[in-house]
């Protein structure tokens, strides 16, 4: 039997308290997929992000929702295409040899990356890890 996907608004309010405000998890991997773009960009905000276990996510532009519609809280990461030429450095060591993750593939393709995870409270999750979507010419 398939189970709806997400929460309903109502019991989301009621884990809040009736605040428009909830947390959703971040992995560890997820977190290290921003601390590696706060490095490359020198983004202190960004770094600072990296060390949450948890996000806030405004729930605002849900009041005026049924209380029973479904939501799911997804983490997104978006790193613009200008800045993935910088991922392609060679380190002083030269190329680094190994195998590399589906996300430095990404990056090392020059084509910006859209990194998405709905993480879990019960630690299941699922991501999704691709170029960045290109503007319509």
């Amino acid at each position: 039997m398939n189970r709806p996907l997400g929460a309903a608004l109502a019991d989301v309010l009621r884990q809040t308290g009736g605040a428009y405000e909830a947390t959703t998890p971040l992995t560890e991997e997820f977190r290290d997929f921003i601390r590696q773009v706060a490095e490359l960009t020198s983004d202190t905000e960004l770094l600072s992000i990296a060390e949450l276990r948890q996000a806030p996510v405004s729930l605002e532009n849900c009041r005026q929702l049924d209380p029973q519609t479904r939501v799911v809280m997804i983490s997104r990461l978006d790193v613009s295409p200008a800045e993935t030429p910088r991922w392609r450095r060679i380190p002083p060591g030269g190329i680094p040899a190994g195998p590399q993750s589906d996300f430095d593939r990404v990056l090392r393709g020059c084509r910006g990356a859209h990194i998405e995870e709905h993480a879990r409270p019960d630690g299941r999750f699922w991501r999704s890890i691709g170029p960045a979507e290109l503007p319509e010419v």
